[in-house]
C-alpha cells in the first residue's frame, strides 16, 4: 500500500470519529518503529483538509534525571518505568481533553535539557481539535481508557533497532554504542510493554512499517 494512501485512510477513520470533545489519538510502537514520523504525516494530513491539529508527544513529560535514572542509564526496566511522568500526562493533557474537561490543557511537564519542570499557560482546545500524540508506552492499560483512536505502529525489532542506531550514532558516540543501548535498554523496555500489555491487541489499527514506502494494515 502506498505510504499516502494509508495516511489518508487513517484519517478518514480520525474524521469519521462523532465525538462532543477533542479527538486524542495515540501512536505508540517500539523504538524507532517510526511512529514519530506517521504521526508528523497524518497531522500534515489532517491540516490539509482544514482541520485543527494539536501534535505532541509523552516525551515532553519526562521524569527529571533522578528518577529517570535512579534505576541505571542503561536500565531497561528504569526506562520502562521511570522515563515518563504519567500522572501529569493525564491530568494536564488527556483527562481536560475528556468526556468531563476543562479543555484546558498543556503539552509539556520538563524542559529536559534544563532538567527542570515547566508550567506554561494553559491553552484552550476546541471540541473540534485533533490532538496527535506519540509515544513508545502510550497503550498502557492505565492510559489505553484515556485516547479516543489507537494506533500501533509494527516494526521487527531488528530493523527499528538498526534505524535507531543509525538516527542515535552521534548521541552516543557510534553506530556499536547505539546499537548495543537498543538492544539493552530501549528494546529491552519495549519487549517487557509487548508482553504485559498487549498493544496490538488494543489499537484500533496495526500498521506494518518494515517498509516505510509501502506500510499496510493487519
Amino acid at each position: 500500500m502506498l505510504r499516502q494512501e494509508l495516511i489518508s485512510e487513517v484519517a478518514n477513520n480520525i474524521i469519521d470519529l462523532q465525538l462532543q470533545h477533542p479527538i486524542r489519538v495515540a501512536i505508540s510502537g517500539i523504538t524507532a518503529s517510526g511512529k514519530t514520523t506517521l504521526a508528523n504525516e497524518l497531522a500534515e494530513e489532517l491540516r490539509r483538509r482544514k482541520k485543527e491539529v494539536v501534535r505532541t508527544s509523552i516525551d515532553n513529560f519526562h521524569n527529571p534525571r533522578a528518577i529517570r535514572y535512579r534505576q541505571g542509564k542503561d536500565s531497561a526496566i528504569g526506562y520502562y518505568e521511570d522515563a515518563h511522568d504519567y500522572q501529569a500526562f493525564k491530568e494536564k493533557l488527556l483527562i481536560p481533553l475528556g468526556e468531563n474537561g476543562n479543555r484546558q490543557y498543556q503539552i509539556v511537564s520538563l524542559d529536559l535539557e534544563k532538567d527542570e519542570y515547566v508550567n506554561p499557560e494553559q491553552q484552550l482546545a476546541t471540541d473540534d481539535t485533533i490532538f496527535i500524540v506519540d509515544g513508545t508506552f502510550l497503550l498502557k492499560k492505565e492510559l489505553i481508557h484515556l485516547f479516543d483512536y489507537k494506533i500501533f505502529v509494527q516494526t521487527d525489532f531488528e530493523l527499528a533497532r538498526k534505524r535507531g542506531a543509525k538516527r542515535e550514532t552521534i548521541a552516543f558516540g557510534s553506530y556499536e554504542k547505539a546499537e548495543v543501548m537498543f538492544l539493552n535498554r530501549y528494546h529491552a523496555a519495549s519487549s517487557l510493554y509487548l508482553n504485559e500489555h498487549n498493544p496490538q491487541e488494543n489499537a484500533d489499527i496495526v500498521v506494518n512499517n518494515n517498509d516505510v514506502g509501502s506500510p499496510y494494515f493487519l
